[in-house]
């Protein structure tokens, strides 16, 4: 006689399967310690039912217009071409390198950055080569996008009036020359959260659901617009929850983001809080 071995009840193996599949994910949710505020990890069962529909990776952040002359040559008209690094770590100088006329040789140029606030400010300055070259170097500790330009000042070290005849047509065209655009990042380390927490309210008062983009912060008002960025991916997202308080991370990735720049532990990523950007609801 030939003996079967009997047959598993089919509800058993697709409890396993569901409960192995679950279970890392939950416990990478657990070891970032950030997110939603709890007592203790919950378990896989008070999980929000599984679904097979994949949720869609983040847009990734593409130039907008103001990004057009970032990294290119800038015309200044009457007086030459300067250019800018494109971007730059908090703690390492912004870069701005100009040729002007030789005749303009001795002359200082001021680099001015747009206040966010309105108006132009002086950065740095410089001092035009007998060659016409001129190096500047503007050190910053605010991650975020720059609006850059360059004025030659007059001949007594003013800067020209906005618009103004002072000091000839090379004043008034620096007065208006295009700007550059700049961006300053900042280091730190992320992690990652959501399985395990889907379901529940974020401390910004919305549901985190597979589908939700954005990331905690600690102290960035809720839907403040953040970049990060990390091994030549970037996405631009809210801010939507309270967090990291663990792993000495500054930012809690929801699990699609996190995947979208491949964060997958602790991982160091760039970021820019994008003060540019009008806040989400």
């Amino acid at each position: 006689m030939t003996y079967r071995t009997p047959a598993r009840p089919r509800a058993a193996i697709i409890a396993a399967v569901a409960f192995a599949a679950l279970s890392p994910a939950a416990a990478a949710s657990a070891a970032s310690g950030g997110g939603l505020s709890t007592q203790a990890t919950p378990s896989v069962t008070a999980e929000a039912p599984a679904t097979t529909e994949a949720a869609p990776a983040p847009t990734p952040a593409g130039p907008s217009p103001a990004d057009a002359t970032s990294g290119a040559t800038v015309q200044a008209p009457g007086l030459g071409t300067w250019s800018a690094a494109p971007s730059t770590t908090v703690g390492t100088p912004v870069l701005v390198v100009g040729q002007f006329e030789a005749a303009l040789a001795n002359r200082r140029v001021q680099v001015q950055r747009q206040d966010p606030r309105g108006g132009w400010r002086r950065a740095t300055t410089a001092r035009v080569r007998s060659n016409g070259r001129f190096v500047a170097r503007w050190r910053t500790r605010a991650a975020r996008y720059h609006q850059l330009r360059v004025v030659l000042l007059d001949a007594d070290g003013t800067v020209p009036a906005e618009g103004a005849a002072a000091g000839g047509a090379t004043a008034r065209a620096a007065g208006t020359a295009t700007t550059a655009r700049v961006a300053v990042l900042a280091k730190t380390k992320a992690t990652w959260y959501g399985p395990g927490f889907y379901g529940r309210r974020t401390a910004c008062g919305q549901k985190l659901t597979k589908r939700t983009e954005g990331v905690a912060h600690r102290t960035l008002p809720c839907g403040t617009q953040v970049e990060i960025r990390r091994g030549g991916r970037s996405v631009v997202v809210p801010v939507i929850d309270r967090g990291p308080f663990a792993n000495k991370a500054d930012f809690d990735l929801t699990k699609n983001v996190a995947d979208a720049v491949d964060v997958s532990g602790v991982d160091r990523v760039s970021y820019i809080v994008r003060d540019d950007l009008p806040r989400s609801r």
